[in-house]
């Protein structure tokens, strides 16, 4: 017996049904960064200590754009290449000896990492905003859409952790307007 055209579609509709919600969480899992606490600094520590020197230590507020780092061709390389220097990230927020500009502009140099390690990276961040290792405006960096998070304000992992740190951070207002993706939608393509 032929199988009828109507019970293949539905049975097709089920399974792509079925598979979303699947998609949807292997999507949104966070890396496992446990293995970083034993990383000796690297290039990207190297190159933050040699940008904060040869601005004299300037406050990133002090800079025309909080994104100028990313003007350098040795910070874009290392953005680009986010992933491979997660680690070394990671241990440069968690150090209390670095200055909350070289914090912050390690975090600009992460807002590529793919939505796995971006993830991890929002919940590294609580954890050290919460200890006191980096301030608002590091958190707030990583919170705002721009780069990856610029493309996953739907996703249900990434809503869960920006609503956990926005409050206090963002207004009302702004909290509402990314988490209703105007904020992707005023800046398309961009990715800043």
């Amino acid at each position: 017996m032929k199988p009828f055209p109507i019970r293949v579609a539905l049975y097709g509709c089920i399974a792509l049904a079925l598979s979303i919600p699947l998609i949807v969480w292997t999507l949104g899992r966070p890396i496992d960064s446990s293995h970083c606490s034993d990383t000796v600094p690297g290039p990207l520590s190297e190159f933050i200590s040699q940008y904060f020197r040869e601005t004299n230590g300037a406050h990133w507020q002090e800079e025309i754009n909080s994104l100028i780092i990313l003007g350098i061709p040795e910070a874009q390389a290392l953005a680009r290449q986010s992933p491979a220097h997660y680690c070394d990230a990671l241990n440069l927020l968690e150090n209390p000896q670095r200055a909350p500009t070289e914090k912050f502009h390690t975090a600009v140099l992460m807002l590529s990492l793919p939505i796995d390690y971006y993830l991890d990276f929002m919940d590294r961040s609580h954890q050290l905003y919460q200890r006191g290792l980096i301030d608002r405006s590091v958190l707030s960096m990583v919170l705002m859409p721009r780069g990856t998070a610029l493309n996953y304000w739907w996703l249900p992992q990434w809503r869960s952790r920006f609503q956990r740190d926005a409050p206090g951070l963002f207004s009302d207002d702004q909290m509402k307007e990314i988490l209703r993706g105007e904020h992707w939608f005023d800046y398309p393509g961009r990715g800043y």
